[in-house]
């Protein structure tokens, strides 16, 4: 596992998110973030810098991060669910503390709201 797989999942995510390409798949989109947890939780070293991966975009890996989990802290359904299963996947990553949402005007939460628009635009309950 390496900072690469970490980059092309980032990738995969920010194209399908980011970007208006006709491709929105909340599905992939969830499937993507669960693969990046699993990255990170494997990859990570004291070296690993979070701000690195998407500098300059809409949101770094860091912002995705901690937006992707409070979206899928107010989505899932249950314990069955695959969105449920990405927020487990994040809470062993991130952990908010006493913080109670994305913070306005960040990358954290432009990340929130498009996966907000993205689940809504697929219309589906996973």
């Amino acid at each position: 596992m390496s900072k690469q797989n970490i980059k092309r999942l980032y990738s995969v995510i920010n194209n399908s998110v980011f970007t208006i390409n006709g491709k929105l798949d909340y599905n992939r989109v969830t499937d993507a973030v669960i693969a990046l947890c699993n990255e990170v939780m494997e990859t990570e070293t004291d070296e690993f810098i979070w701000g690195d991966i998407g500098e300059g975009g809409e949101a770094s890996l860091g912002d995705f991060i901690v937006g992707a989990y409070w979206h899928y802290d107010e989505r899932h359904d249950g314990q069955s669910s695959k969105v449920y299963a990405a927020l487990s996947a994040l809470e062993r990553i991130y952990w908010p503390n006493m913080e109670t949402g994305p913070e306005q005007d960040t990358g954290e939460h432009v990340t929130y709201e498009l996966l907000n628009l993205l689940a809504e635009s697929n219309e589906i309950t996973i």
